[in-house]
């Protein structure tokens, strides 16, 4: 997949960094997709976390988050409000 196709495939999604499959969920790990750049080792995703922050990783690392996923965040956020 090119920096494109990835870009019009996560326009707009939560995203979470992939974990151990037993690591518990954290709500550091989520973020919004912001852009993909090509680099020589593969695709760097930005993404937006809370409080503004953004940061790149490759997108090996990251996937979309899934419905338990966004969930959970969800009400993640609401306890913190």
């Amino acid at each position: 997949m090119n920096a494109k196709e990835y870009r019009l495939a996560h326009a707009g999604k939560l995203m979470v960094i992939r974990r151990e499959e037993c690591a518990p969920l954290q709500a550091a790990d989520f973020f919004d997709f912001d852009s993909v750049e090509t680099h020589p080792a593969g695709l760097i995703v930005t993404g937006i976390f809370r409080n503004s922050h953004r940061d790149h990783m490759m997108a090996s690392r990251v996937r979309e988050a899934n419905e338990r996923e966004i969930a959970w965040k969800t009400e993640q956020s609401k306890s913190l409000d």
